[in-house]
């Protein structure tokens, strides 16, 4: 059933990067149950529309966008189609990460600079890019996750960690940026969680069975998004059960 064209206009819109599993699918199914348009964006083409048709099936307004968040034309894209298909952006949820395993000594440069590109680089650009329509609105909220390896060190993990740290550090100097503008920042921080990254980290079934579920960190999201938790913008806010 469509909504009435009035309702449509003030029906809010988050946009989640890396929203075809993991924490990032969790996160878009939770913004589509709370009722809002969903864009899915992330970089296989596969997991974006299998997400896209299922929250189409469960009566959601979703749009699946094929999206490199290292990249400055596809992020400008995005947004742009965004803006156009929807004509507002209340919610942005940088999610989007990559991690590559090893000693610091041993690590191909590209695999430096793809965890720096996708995990740093992008939350940057996607923020840059939804701007100017937030604060157009007025308002809006920009929600950014890291780790709690953007809090404390882990050998082995040297540039991941390098990366999640400068998201914590980029979100609490972005809500300074924009304080008084209407738009919020956080970066949620949450521990190891059962997803295809923590199995590729060498996390074994047995170990699975004491980490979080993607849909806790969706749910904690959402609120801070909705204003149902409260946090100071600009807050690293730990996801630790």
């Amino acid at each position: 059933m469509r909504r009435p064209r009035d309702t449509w206009a003030t029906t809010p819109v988050a946009m989640v990067t890396g929203a075809g599993r993991g924490i990032g699918r969790a996160t878009a199914e939770a913004f589509a149950a709370e009722g809002y348009r969903v864009v899915v964006a992330d970089r296989l083409p596969g997991l974006g529309r299998r997400v896209e048709r299922a929250l189409v099936r469960a009566g959601a307004g979703a749009l699946f966008l094929r999206t490199d968040v290292a990249d400055p034309g596809s992020v400008a894209r995005t947004v742009r189609t965004t803006l156009r298909r929807f004509g507002r952006l209340d919610c942005l949820v940088n999610n989007a990460g990559v991690l590559r395993v090893g000693l610091l000594a041993d690590l191909a440069v590209h695999d430096l600079d793809r965890m720096l590109a996708v995990n740093l680089r992008g939350p940057l650009l996607l923020a840059q890019a939804v701007l100017p329509a937030m604060l157009r609105q007025g308002s809006g909220s920009i929600i950014n996750v890291a780790s709690q390896l953007g809090k404390a060190g882990a050998a082995e993990y040297v540039t991941y960690c390098a990366s999640k740290f400068g998201v914590v550090g980029f979100s609490e100097a972005l809500a300074a940026e924009l304080a008084g503008t209407g738009i919020r920042v956080w970066a949620v921080c949450p521990g190891l969680v059962d997803t295809a990254m923590a199995r590729q980290a060498g996390v074994t079934p047995r170990e699975r069975g004491g980490l979080l579920r993607p849909e806790s960190v969706a749910r904690v999201i959402v609120n801070l998004a909705t204003g149902r938790r409260r946090a100071a913008s600009g807050a690293a806010v730990d996801v630790i059960e």
